[in-house]
């Protein structure tokens, strides 16, 4: 398929509320068409999986490249976000899941083959893929990409040790402070009671933690009956890799894991040690091509094997 051969346009989804989420959807030339819904990470991301001071490029990335294999996608602004509507700071875990079922949505878009929709999400977005594939109206496949298997509250607190444990030269002397942090930083969020908290200087949504830490997606991962691809990094510091066999074991869908050496968390290839400190490096190269090739190739063969 020539690899300019798909258009985009404006899209927008109304949320059970009425809130109007917009964005884009990309379409390929084949009418109907399978298409892949796009879930971004956790924060105020865009579309294409943006915010102010980091540029991740992931919707965007994914997008074409689904598209290049005749997949169409849908990706928009998270509530409270470039365009869309609603207020992000108060926007629960809860609440931005259901906001996720704009799937049903597009299952009605004009174009859009509605029995070849999978889902795709990356980070937070896997774990909320992951509901969505627990679903009784559930997806033709789900892709997870650096998805946790655990509790929201396990992930965060292993998290934290994982990037401590990375510290290198000077900041290996604040590693105790860091974990004394974050762990405050836990303990006040879960014992806070409104929709924010502030820590420090910054704003926090609270709500949207204690849901996400109460969560656990065991149960859901079990329920499971579409075809599954996890993909975590070896060189993911925000998410265990261990995860994907976890996964493995308590799903009984058709499941296919991988853990490519290289991967980090940001879905680059980086050769260097793992750490924070070599993000900022790995944002100025592209989302990694293999990874992206792998995905799209895998949900085009899943929508052909289901049409």
């Amino acid at each position: 398929m020539s690899e300019r051969s798909w258009s985009e346009e404006p899209a927008a989804f109304a949320a059970v509320d009425g809130t109007q989420l917009r964005g884009t959807i990309t379409r390929p030339p084949a009418n109907p068409a399978p298409a892949a819904l796009v879930l971004s990470g956790s924060g105020p991301l865009d579309r294409d999986s943006n915010m102010p001071g980091q540029r991740l490029d992931v919707g965007k990335a994914l997008a074409e490249a689904l598209a290049a294999h005749g997949v169409g996608s849908p990706r928009y602004d998270k509530r409270g976000v470039g365009e869309s509507g609603g207020d992000y700071l108060t926007t629960g875990f809860e609440q931005e899941t259901s906001d996720a079922r704009a799937l049903d949505a597009l299952r009605r878009v004009p174009g859009i083959d509605a029995a070849r929709v999978t889902v795709i999400g990356h980070s937070v977005g896997a774990t909320i893929a992951i509901r969505l594939a627990s679903d009784e109206q559930a997806p033709a496949a789900v892709v997870l990409l650096s998805g946790a298997s655990r509790p929201g509250a396990v992930v965060m607190e292993s998290q934290s040790e994982r990037i401590a444990a990375s510290m290198r030269g000077p900041s290996r002397l604040v590693k105790s402070w860091f974990l004394r942090r974050q762990e405050r930083v836990r303990e006040l969020l879960l014992s806070s009671s409104g929709d924010t908290v502030r820590v420090g200087r910054t704003e926090l949504p609270a709500r949207w933690f204690r849901e996400y830490m109460a969560y656990d997606p065991a149960s859901d991962l079990r329920s499971v009956r579409c075809p599954v691809l996890a993909i975590t990094g070896r060189k993911d510091l925000q998410v265990d890799p261990g995860d994907v066999a976890h996964m493995s074991r308590l799903s009984e869908a058709p499941f296919t894991g991988e853990t490519p050496d290289l991967l980090t968390h940001l879905l680059r290839s980086d050769t260097g040690p793992p750490g924070l400190s070599r993000y900022r490096a790995q944002l100025k190269a592209p989302v990694d091509a293999d990874l992206l090739e792998r995905v799209a190739v895998w949900t085009a063969a899943r929508a052909s094997t289901s049409a």
